[in-house]
């Protein structure tokens, strides 16, 4: 029995200084040196309150310590996470990050019902007079036009936020038609 109790302290007290070990901060205010790279590139990076422009960021000096890392790419945050920077050029300090942009879609309805729908210029498909979901659009801005039989054409400058559908209704039958757009 006192063996096992033995044991038991033993494994309590390895556990225990294994767990501070990882607990334990970095030294704050020593010289760092970082490297961010994130997927998608050209996303603003922040480390403690701080902009550090636009990643990637490659053997940036910065000051060692624990600090919040954010990640933003087109206006959604895609990283908000608390990091060790560790002094000199310890390879912690190379951070990693495939994030994704958020996804959502977009509704479309036309009048006329039959129209071709682009997408950024692009053709998507057609409304053969039912609504139309366009899916999985990147968080963002996109202009959504609808090019119909009566020669006449629509379109909508529409903001998609992930995991939403944004309703938008192009109406092609006035000389001037700009599309109505609706949040649901």
């Amino acid at each position: 029995m006192k063996k096992l109790y033995i044991f038991a302290l033993m494994m309590a007290f390895l556990f225990t200084s294994a767990v501070a070990d990882e607990e334990d901060p970095p030294p704050r205010g020593k010289a760092a040196t970082i490297n961010i790279i994130t997927d998608p590139p050209n996303s603003d990076v922040f480390l403690g309150g701080e902009s550090l422009g636009k990643s990637p960021i490659k053997e940036l000096q910065v000051k060692s310590g624990r600090q919040t890392l954010v990640v933003i790419d087109q206006g959604f945050e895609l990283v908000n996470k608390r990091v060790n920077i560790w002094p000199g050029t310890d390879s912690r300090n190379n951070f990693d990050f495939s994030t994704k942009i958020p996804k959502g879609h977009v509704k479309v309805t036309t009048n006329p019902p039959r129209c071709i729908i682009f997408v950024d210029g692009e053709q998507s498909d057609k409304t053969d007079g039912a609504e139309l979901v366009i899916r999985n659009l990147d968080a963002g801005d996109h202009m959504i036009r609808a090019q119909c039989n009566n020669r006449r054409s629509a379109e909508a400058l529409v903001t998609v936020k992930g995991e939403e559908t944004l309703e938008v209704n192009l109406d092609a039958t006035t000389s001037t038609s700009k599309g109505k757009k609706k949040k649901r």
